[in-house]
């Protein structure tokens, strides 16, 4: 099915289709079972207006963007002058000449001015389609740059989105490694008054290096924090084409993602992926590349003709009508031998033909690729949200125990420090997941190339 533009490769091309296999109507890596609710845009599932504005700056300040759409206009600008060897190609000139003669015995200077104006015309006719083929090839590579810039300003857009949302996460793992550690504080400041109060026992220096590890364990993870939120933000600001000072605050909390992934997503979403397309107006270029290369071995007429006026007398005898001259001509011409260059451009075509062909269908099996992984990340990860949701607080809810128990001298320090232990990591990963939630939801629409529904709109 995505394959189709592959289908007019000749016998001896690579056959991108066979490399693919058969195609499933459907993904085979499913969802969550939820109905299919109507989804507007992949940027509005996230209900985030700072998101929006934070996307629209990058598209708008972005280099790479910048370049690309300076690639595009090349590409224009190629398609022009291909197109331009189509139409007849009209001259003017104007020429003078004078010229000095000796003449007989006596040698006699003889001088002479001549005086040319011409409007030469000269036209290919295009009788096979060959500069149409190298025309309509090079319209195909500049929608196969246009897609490529659209496949750079969602790809933008996705890097813009994961990089906030992980700005989010690390504020919110410092401030539970903060609470963490005012936790670890006040554990470490009972055993010091203990200590002082002379009602330590054989256990409580141990139970003071403990604690004073935990304290230890949890600054280090609070700089850890600080030093990935300090490169999340240079990396957002970059892509927001800022300078990056690590200033930027972005997003005041992970977005909610109300909306769930259609059951019964159609494959055929990826007909709109940009890569896809432009792998494919690849692939059609290279076949009317080839096309033209072939008609170069027939035969070619060219008319030419032109009209002016000339005289010997004064320059502005070339006004006179009566100095008016004209010519009219045309040739056939058809090579017979250029050093095997021709069919080698050929073979050459062909070859490419072939590469872009098999470079369309590996193309293609990453994109399934990539939107199976992430349909079924979304599956694994619910579960594993639901899952780890009790865990945290499962969690915490043993660490308040605990911390009850302790005292009331039921339960020793180290049983407190366990469950104060157990009780961070198990929100610490609940936070990551949230954000590995986002970030596979956001690489499922990078898959697709937009959202559920709406196809990609190349401008």
């Amino acid at each position: 099915m995505l394959l189709s533009g592959c289908k007019a490769l000749q016998p001896d091309s690579a056959d991108a289709g066979a490399m693919v296999g058969s195609l499933p109507g459907q993904w085979t890596g499913k969802g969550p079972a939820i109905p299919n609710d109507a989804v507007i845009g992949w940027l509005d599932d996230f209900h985030s207006g700072t998101l929006t504005s934070l996307v629209t700056e990058a598209v708008g300040n972005s280099y790479d963007l910048a370049a690309a759409r300076t690639r595009v206009r090349q590409l224009e600008e190629r398609a022009k002058i291909a197109g331009a060897d189509r139409l007849p190609t009209l001259d003017a000139g104007v020429s003078t000449r004078r010229s000095q003669n000796l003449r007989g015995a006596s040698f006699q200077t003889v001088r002479a001015n001549n005086f040319e104006f011409s409007l030469d015309v000269a036209w290919e006719v295009d009788l096979w389609g060959r500069i149409k083929d190298l025309r309509d090839a090079e319209l195909d590579k500049l929608i196969a740059e246009t897609n490529v810039y659209e496949a750079s300003r969602l790809s933008l857009a996705a890097n813009v989105a994961k990089t906030a949302f992980e700005i989010v996460e690390s504020k919110q793992q410092i401030a539970l490694s903060r609470r963490n550690l005012s936790s670890l504080n006040t554990n470490l400041q009972i055993l010091d008054d203990k200590l002082e109060a002379g009602d330590a026992d054989d256990r409580t220096a141990l139970d003071i290096s403990l604690s004073r590890a935990d304290q230890a364990r949890a600054k280090s993870s609070i700089l850890a924090e600080q030093r990935q939120l300090d490169s999340s933000k240079r990396v957002l600001e970059t892509l927001l084409g800022r300078y990056p000072s690590g200033a930027i605050d972005g997003l005041s909390s992970l977005p909610s993602m109300p909306r769930k992934v259609p059951a019964g997503l159609p494959s055929e979403l990826l007909l709109r992926r940009p890569d896809l397309l432009a792998a494919e107006a690849r692939v059609d270029a290279a076949f009317k590349e080839l096309s033209a290369s072939r008609k170069a071995l027939l035969p070619a007429v060219r008319i030419s003709g032109g009209a002016g006026t000339s005289t010997t007398d004064e320059f502005g005898d070339l006004f006179d009508i009566q100095n008016m001259v004209w010519n009219i001509g045309q040739n056939l011409t058809r090579p017979l031998y250029q050093g095997d260059r021709l069919r080698s451009n050929i073979r050459l075509d062909q070859h490419e033909v072939d590469e872009l062909a098999a470079n369309y269908g590996e193309t293609a099996l990453t994109a399934f690729r990539e939107v199976e992984t992430a349909l079924a990340g979304e599956r694994y990860l619910a579960s594993q949200y639901e899952a780890l949701s009790v865990a945290a607080r499962e969690a915490r809810r043993a660490e308040q125990l605990s911390l009850d128990q302790y005292e009331k001298g039921i339960v020793d320090i180290i049983t407190l420090l366990e469950s104060q232990r157990r009780s961070f990591d198990a929100q610490s990963a609940y936070l990551a997941l949230q954000l590995q939630l986002l970030t596979n939801r956001v690489d499922l629409y990078l898959a697709l190339g937009g959202d559920f529904h709406h196809p990609l709109v190349v401008k």
